[in-house]
């Protein structure tokens, strides 16, 4: 059921309850609305006199939100009373969410209000620096670390050893991990291994989209639509995809590619995502049959990856850093706009004005998309994304491979540092299949590179946020802007 169809009767007691001491505004953030839009929610309900709750239920309705959705981050905050209201319009299946608050807390056929108080009082810790866990269905074993036959495992692997931190919540954990499972996994479908064999042919070679350090990308045909599935490589990165993929589903945005659901059970585990037909930004910018990609293209492409990391970087709580900003992880549409994808290196970033960066064990990544501060001294922070994105917006410009062993200076985030500093026109790096021709716009050119420059500064502090790249990009005005 969505949102939109909520009956009367719970309708109006839900706003009753969550009107009370403002909490829908905890709500509101629990559904990634920025301060600014809690203002402005709240401003509409007090000019039609109506409760801000049933306004907050009227944008996140628009958007096709379902009641379990609401129900899952009722069971977040915790606020059982609302909770309550939504049970006998709720799939069975999560009625045991709402009897764990009630067991745990011992209340039995107490007043369940208590719990919510209670919760306000004694907030669970969690540990800010990694995504929450997510579980499988009831009866499903978390995924199990396994060493690949060479021994070794992906070199993009992620700073936070998951596979450590599945292993410790089975045992005497399990329910704490079988919880984490409801609240992050139940709202994505899990799909028949045996289904995604026959979506794919059998995995058919004719079918294969892609290698990655994770496994292989195939498409496929599901529910009658395009689909393209990643087959996960049984390794320990196995266990850091599967997680993060999947709890990265509640970050919906237009820039970052959606997933419709998972497979985890069979041979290996699969994740299954929009198919973007125009393949990757890579593809376009290396290939030499299809034609170049015009500047209104490229413009489009930027602002639209500007736009999905810097709501990445600003949604409410804690930033999230996806840490592999590259051309082959940005992927089109059949339109060419981009959508963000491959969030296997992902992590939440600092919290709280007083935090600047994290320090990680490890470091991972594309070695000519990273900053010096995280290679050598291990400081993650949304400054890594602005770096890796700076080079990418150079290599938008110019076509320039990332790194060239024949050049002066490898590395095109030093060799562009460079140019700058000997004050080289940058138009003259304009991509070469585009300078001199009817499509060339050096001014654009430089304004592009102009942006790679900036973003790419030794000094982390010294580069621009991505709400300011994006705020600058938006204000760009040429010809044809906004047609491809």
């Amino acid at each position: 059921m969505y949102i939109y169809d909520l009956p009367f009767e719970i309708n109006k007691e839900l706003c009753r309850l969550l009107d009370n001491d403002d909490d829908w505004k905890e709500l509101a953030g629990a559904m990634q609305y920025s301060a600014f839009e809690v203002n402005e929610i709240e401003q509409v309900a007090r000019r039609q006199a109506s409760s801000p709750t049933g306004q907050l239920f009227k944008c996140w309705g628009q958007l096709n939100h379902t009641v379990e959705e609401l129900f899952i981050l009722l069971y977040r905050m915790p606020y059982v009373p609302a909770m309550k209201c939504l049970l006998p319009i709720v799939d069975s299946r999560f009625h045991s969410l709402f009897s764990k608050h009630i067991s745990r807390n011992g209340l039995g056929g107490k007043d369940s209000t208590a719990i919510f108080d209670n919760a306000k009082k004694q907030k669970l810790k969690t540990d800010e620096s990694s995504i929450p866990l997510p579980v499988l269905e009831k009866g499903a074993a978390p995924p199990q670390s396994t060493s690949s036959k060479n021994g070794n495992l992906p070199t993009d692997e992620s700073s936070t050893d998951l596979s450590k931190t599945v292993s410790s919540t089975q045992g005497s954990k399990s329910n704490d991990v079988n919880d984490e499972i409801m609240r992050n996994v139940l709202t994505i479908p899990m799909l028949k291994y045996e289904d995604l064999k026959v979506a794919t042919d059998n995995w058919s070679a004719a079918n294969l989209l892609g290698r990655g350090g994770f496994g292989q990308v195939f498409k496929g045909v599901w529910l009658n639509s395009l689909v393209a599935i990643k087959r996960l490589r049984d390794t320990d990165a196995l266990n850091r995809e599967l997680i993060r993929e999947l709890c990265l589903n509640q970050y919906r945005h237009d820039n970052i590619l959606p997933l419709y659901g998972y497979s985890f059970g069979g041979a290996e585990a699969c994740l299954v995502y929009q198919f973007m037909a125009g393949g990757s930004l890579e593809q376009k910018l290396r290939s030499k049959s299809l034609p170049p990609l015009c500047w209104s293209q490229r413009y489009r492409i930027a602002h639209g990856v500007a736009r999905g990391l810097q709501y990445l970087h600003t949604m409410a709580g804690t930033p999230l850093i996806h840490g592999d900003i590259k051309p082959a992880n940005i992927l089109l549409d059949q339109c060419l706009m981009p959508k963000i994808g491959d969030f296997g290196l992902a992590r939440k970033g600092p919290y709280g004005e007083e935090r600047t960066h994290l320090k990680v064990s490890k470091v991972h990544g594309t070695r000519p998309y990273l900053p010096d501060e995280y290679l050598r001294s291990r400081c993650l922070s949304p400054a890594v994304d602005v770096f890796s994105y700076g080079v990418v917006m150079v290599e938008i410009a110019s076509c320039l491979p990332p790194i060239d062993r024949a050049r002066k200076i490898q590395l095109l985030s030093d060799y562009i540092q460079d140019q700058a500093r000997n004050n080289v026109d940058l138009t003259s790096l304009e991509d070469p299949k585009l300078r001199g021709t009817a499509h060339s716009n050096p001014v654009l050119c430089r304004e592009f590179i102009s942006v790679g420059v900036h973003c790419t500064k030794y000094d982390r502090h010294q580069r621009p946020t991505m709400l300011e790249v994006y705020k600058r990009l938006d204000n760009l005005d040429f010809p044809g802007k906004h047609y491809m």
